[in-house]
């Protein structure tokens, strides 16, 4: 008879099978998961997921994968840490509700007595929260433990955060299709990289999780090598860095130098083992390799012709840089291959401007007076 530990296994392993999932696959293996028998079902608090024995190995194996990701979509729409004094078991039935629509239009098959009503469909958790009443279907599996006082809550959602900006990054990785990530979600994570802040803020926040621990595939995990080939747990700085700074016309002096700063802000505070920098306009102008801030100051500058964005996507191609991170007013109409490794657009001045993947930054560097 199959065991627990094996049939968990194998719901993570079709989990990584099902085209376009990397997003999910990663969210999940960034939770604990844990056997406790004294629950119903199962259960989660945003970064640990419980299971019952007996519920778990009585489903059909299609089940438990519909059950896992179940669970993992709970974590990455915050349902936990967004109850805002609503009622837990009604939270928990409307949270259901959308959860399994999206499963289920994905193909995945749902076990039995669990909530799902087409009315519901393309609304969101809060939308439907309001429509339920008390003679409305309960959840079959009361699965949601609320974040906590406030302070818990918000440490919650501050590593549920990091989750989900991990795995929006291994899903641009792996080239999951458009739409692959629901857009309640998507639209959570641009805001997090967008939110009203100073950009030079949120592009410190966007490197400091770009470096933290996650999943990776260079080493195998021991524990299923060699029958499974599965990620490992790692841990480490930002190894490989490509800036590629915009040095056309249509570029402002302040800008530039704005673009200058944040390279060197790169440097003092994530020191990455290598750091490119590209200059381009219509072609690359130079690489240059930088390893010390002095190095920075030592760099001679070009450019001031049009812009041309394809040549530094095509050196990305050739030498797979671990992060790639584009400075530009976004003044180019190229169509844009994918380079197939993380791309981060510091778009300065041209609010309007958004490339077609990769996550976005919106800035503004035009000059203020101060009273």
């Amino acid at each position: 008879m199959l065991d627990r530990e094996k049939a968990l296994d194998k719901a993570k392993i079709q989990l990584m099978g099902h085209p376009d999932t990397a997003f999910f696959t990663s969210v999940c293996f960034s939770l604990i998961h844990i056997w406790d028998d004294t629950i119903p079902t199962a259960e989660t608090d945003g970064l640990s997921i419980w299971y019952n024995t007996q519920f778990f190995m009585n489903l059909s194996e299609e089940e438990r994968l519909f059950l896992l990701l179940h669970e993992t979509l709970h974590v990455a729409l915050r349902h936990m840490t967004r109850l805002n004094g609503r009622d837990r078991s009604r939270w928990n039935q409307a949270a259901d509700y959308v959860i399994n629509a999206m499963l289920i239009n994905r193909g995945f098959k749902m076990p039995k007595g669990g909530l799902y009503d087409a009315m519901y469909e393309g609304m969101g958790s809060e939308e439907i929260y309001d429509l339920l009443s008390s003679d409305s279907p309960t959840s079959p599996w009361d699965d949601l433990i609320p974040g906590g006082d406030n302070e818990a809550s918000a440490d919650t959602d501050a590593a549920i955060d990091d989750i989900l900006i991990r795995a929006n990054l291994q899903s641009q990785i792996s080239k999951d299709k458009a739409g692959s990530v629901p857009q309640e979600i998507q639209l959570y994570i641009n805001s997090l990289l967008t939110p009203k802040l100073p950009w030079h803020r949120i592009f410190a926040r966007y490197m400091a999780k770009f470096s933290k621990s996650g999943y990776s595939w260079r080493k195998p995990n021991r524990r299923f090598f060699p029958k499974h080939y599965l990620p490992s747990r790692y841990s480490t700085s930002l190894c490989d860095i490509a800036m590629g700074m915009d040095i056309s016309g249509s570029v402002k002096v302040h800008q530039f130098e704005q673009f200058v700063a944040e390279a060197h802000s790169v440097i003092k505070k994530h020191k990455p083992d290598n750091l490119t920098l590209i200059q381009f306009d219509t072609v690359i102008k130079s690489v240059t390799n930088i390893k010390t801030a002095k190095d920075l100051m030592n760099v001679k500058f070009f450019g001031r012709g049009g812009t041309r964005i394809k040549p530094i996507i095509d050196w990305a191609v050739e030498n797979k840089p671990s992060l790639l991170v584009i400075f530009t007013d976004g003044g180019f109409h190229n169509s844009l291959p994918n380079p197939g490794v993380p791309v981060v657009w510091i778009i300065n001045d041209n609010p309007g401007y958004v490339p077609p993947w990769g996550t976005t930054i919106h800035l503004s560097t035009k000059l203020r007076n101060v009273a």
